[in-house]
């Protein structure tokens, strides 16, 4: 039985789109978080020229997932709210959006909060941005698993 490609309010390009969007953010994610800019000054050229690359790159691509989101997730609620058959797929949602709900509100004190808080945004953000793949994965891993028909 072949899946229909709007069962979970998503089709295969935004899949796709969204996939490539999270690994890359999490990737320049990765470097921001290896050279923080507290090291700048210790930082090779080079070191600074890529870090300030995936400064960059972070930026643009949260604003690729924030428009994909509004494309994407939002349909998929009015989807799956009410199908509650896969209870741990649809916990695993919950979890996934209220973690980036998290991520998204420690990004921004991360960008515009008071100097005070930065520290805890920074871990915050820091931890929800390395386990969200993970938690994506744990949301959708039955999707990957071969139809039994």
């Amino acid at each position: 039985m072949k899946r229909s490609k709007h069962l979970s309010g998503w089709s295969r390009a935004a899949w796709r789109w969204m996939g490539v969007a999270v690994l890359v953010l999490w990737g320049s994610g990765v470097v921001l978080f290896l050279w923080p800019a507290e090291a700048l000054m210790d930082m090779t050229e080079w070191q600074r020229s890529l870090r300030h690359a995936a400064w960059v790159l972070h930026g643009v691509l949260v604003w690729c997932v924030c428009v994909l989101c509004g494309r994407g997730v939002w349909p998929h609620l009015r989807v799956i709210w009410q199908r509650r058959d896969a209870l741990a797929a649809w916990w695993w949602g919950v979890v996934n959006l209220l973690a980036l709900s998290l991520l998204a509100a420690a990004g921004l004190l991360l960008l515009y909060g008071p100097a005070t808080v930065h520290d805890a945004a920074s871990a915050v953000h820091s931890g929800l941005g390395l386990a969200w793949p993970a938690l994506l994965l744990a949301h959708v891993w039955r999707r990957y698993l071969p139809s039994s028909s």
